[in-house]
């Protein structure tokens, strides 16, 4: 399934509930959160305690997995940032001949003497 096809259903969950919870709102199904001596009350404001918690910790991880993550792209990119990428080794060829290297790449020819 690519990435549309994921996208269409995320969203069309996301209508579904969203029209039940309308639905239910319209209907008087969820009258009962608002009765301080109903018997589920309790219970549901233990669980959005929970679920409060829950969230904390949940971002809290995705905190330092994404922290970890920059830091591991940084120390690759700070390894590649000392050797020259394959583009420029294509582009500049050094070549040793005879003691002497030989660099030619850009339309210009540059010798240098290293034995000297």
């Amino acid at each position: 399934m690519g990435r549309l096809g994921r996208r269409f259903w995320w969203l069309g969950g996301m209508a579904a509930v969203g029209l039940v919870l309308w639905g239910a709102w319209q209907l008087g199904a969820l009258n009962w959160l608002w009765e301080e001596n109903h018997p589920y009350r309790p219970v549901v404001e233990a669980l959005s305690w929970v679920a409060g918690i829950a969230g904390l910790i949940l971002g809290a991880i995705a905190l330092i997995v994404s922290l970890r993550q920059l830091q591991r792209e940084h120390r690759t990119e700070g390894g590649a940032a000392t050797r020259p990428a394959m583009e420029v080794a294509g582009k500049y060829t050094v070549e040793v001949r005879d003691g002497r290297g030989v660099q030619i790449g850009d339309h210009n020819t540059q010798t240098n003497h290293f034995d000297r």
